[in-house]
């Protein structure tokens, strides 16, 4: 793997330890590496390249969104029940990086943002 996941998984550690205060469900951390893991092997199969650095923030953002199907968890209770388990992300990573896009870098970010797990979740799992 071109990506350098030691490095990447010590500042996920401490976003995750961020993300835990916010009062949304996560997944387990051995999950969160695991999906992070999962998209960066695609995205290196699919673009012949190490996926770009996200910043802290970002990947706080991300783990906080990743048991959910779409960001609209943000606006619910902070109590509220996941709608993904990590075994989903088997599915639907694999068909973002078959799905084409205009104007699409395929950056975790991208993937992550509006409805695009929601969709790629329609077209696999339902």
């Amino acid at each position: 793997m071109l990506f350098d996941m030691p490095t990447f998984s010590r500042f996920a550690h401490t976003a995750y330890m961020r993300a835990t205060q916010s009062g949304y469900e996560l997944f387990s951390f051995e999950d969160t590496l695991a999906v992070f893991r999962l998209y960066f092997e695609h995205y290196e199969h699919s673009r012949s390249k190490a996926h770009p650095n996200i910043r802290l923030e970002q990947i706080q953002n991300i783990i906080e969104a990743m048991p959910y199907v779409d960001n609209s968890f943000r606006a619910r209770a902070s109590s509220i029940v996941t709608d993904l388990d990590p075994g989903y992300y088997d599915a639907i990573i694999p068909q973002h990086f078959e799905t084409k896009y205009r104007n699409c870098d395929y950056n975790i970010n991208h993937f992550f943002s509006g409805d695009i797990r929601l969709l790629r979740l329609y077209e696999t799992c339902y």
